[in-house]
This record gives structure tokens, sequence and C-alpha cells, in this order.
């Protein structure tokens, strides 16, 4: 879990935040915490896409949960963002192709792999054996753990600034919105 605050010292912050009240700053924030977990999801998905993985294979693995943290005395708005790491079947990620030790797919190689003959139920699907011997045998899969692990820690870097960004341009609107009913 990545633990960011928002910087109200921030001079820039700190002028915005000055004429408002502590439930439009709460607004603004909850809002600013919200849009960067859709943000973060974003290029999650995008570095993972970079690895070969098409997005429609993995966007269900992503689930954003609003959570209001209770730990310690300063806790604000949160916001939990899971990712589902269990391995893909390669024959979904694409058509699996005769090697000479196997298959490949994309660029995944997988010796020793099968595909059912054509009258099968399981045409199409790719199997591996798991031991020298004619079975047993298990569909044959990718592991996303580490490739999720590395996405993230590329884009966990860049959420703080992408937070201070957001609630910069929330703090605005809540300031354009007070402004509108002073008129």
């Amino acid at each position: 879990m990545i633990d960011i605050k928002i910087d109200f010292d921030d001079a820039s912050l700190k002028a915005l935040a000055s004429g408002l009240s502590i439930h439009a700053l709460e607004r603004a924030a909850k809002r600013a915490v919200r849009k960067t977990a859709l943000w973060t999801r974003t290029h999650l998905l995008r570095e993972l896409k970079d690895s070969g993985i098409r997005r429609k294979m993995i966007v269900h693995r992503v689930r954003i949960y609003d959570k209001q943290w209770r730990e310690g005395s300063d806790g604000g708005p949160a916001v939990k963002i899971w990712f589902g790491i269990s391995a893909l079947n390669a024959d979904e990620l694409g058509k699996p192709i005769k090697t000479a030790r196997g298959y490949r797919v994309k660029s995944w190689h997988f010796e020793a792999a099968f595909t059912p003959s054509k009258n099968s139920r399981y045409n199409g699907k790719l199997y591996q054996r798991t031991s020298k011997a004619r079975l047993p045998i298990k569909r044959a899969k990718v592991e996303v753990d580490l490739m999720a692990n590395t996405a993230f820690s590329s884009v966990s870097g860049l959420i703080p600034g992408r937070l201070q960004t957001l609630m910069q341009q929330e703090l605005n609107y809540e300031l354009h919105k007070l402004a509108g009913r002073a008129r």
C-alpha cells in the first residue's frame, strides 16, 4: 500500500484552500483522491499492455474501493486499488503457434505444450505436461504478478505529483463554484 498525503504547505494549495470551508476542502480532496485512483488504474493497465497483454484481458482484475481510513488521527479520504495477479491462460492471450520445441503465444514460449485434436471440445486450448509421463497435464499459463509489480512500481512514483495537480484543480473548481454563488 502506498500512503500519500496532500501537501497543504505548498504555496499554491495554501492560497486556494484559505478561502474555502472545511466541507468544500473535504469534497475537493475526495474528488482528487478518486480521480488519482482512476488515473493510476489507467496507467497501470497501459503499462501491462506494453508487456503484451490486451486491456480487455485484465481490466476486470483492477478494482477500486473507496475507503475512509480510521487509522491514526488524520485519516482522510483514501482509495484502495486492487489488482488480481492470478495467472492468465496462454491461449486467451493470442493464437498458439507451433514451434520445434512446443508452442509460442506472442512472446511467451511453452516447451512440450500441445493442443488437443481438432475434433476435441478442447480444440484451441493450450496444455502442458506437468511431468515426463503422459499424464497429468495442465493449462499453459502466463504469470502476471512480476509484470504487475513492475508496472505498479513505475506508476507509483508519479502518483504524488498527479494527486497534487488534481487537488489544485479541484480547489480551483470549489473556488469558482463559491464565486458563482456570491454573484
